[in-house]
C-alpha cells in the first residue's frame, strides 16, 4: 500500500507530503489543481519515463519517493533483489 508521497519541485508543486490510509483514496479537484502531477509522480516512482519540462521551473531538480507498507512477500523479494542489484 502507498503510505506517503513526497513530491519535491514537480510542475507547480514546490513542496508536499501526501498521507494515504486503508480504503479508497479518490483525488479531486478543480482544474489545475494538481491532480495529474500526483499521478505522474506516482508514474516516475514506477519508472515510467518523464519529461525534463516535469520539473518545477527554475528548479535544478525534482524529487519523488515514497513509503509503501504491507507489500506481498513476493513484491517485497523483488524489490530487494532490485535494491541489491542497484547497490552493486
Amino acid at each position: 500500500m502507498l503510505q506517503l508521497l513526497h513530491i519535491e519541485n514537480i510542475a507547480v508543486i514546490e513542496r508536499a507530503d501526501i498521507e494515504l490510509d486503508k480504503g479508497l483514496t479518490v483525488l479531486s479537484g478543480e482544474t489545475g489543481a494538481g491532480k495529474s502531477i500526483v499521478i505522474d509522480s506516482i508514474g516516475a516512482l514506477l519508472g515510467k519515463r518523464v519529461s525534463r519540462d516535469l520539473v518545477r521551473s527554475g528548479a535544478q531538480k525534482g524529487f519523488v519517493s515514497a513509503v509503501f507498507t504491507d507489500l506481498p512477500r513476493a513484491l517485497r523479494a523483488l524489490a530487494l533483489e532490485h535494491l541489491l542489484h542497484e547497490t552493486r
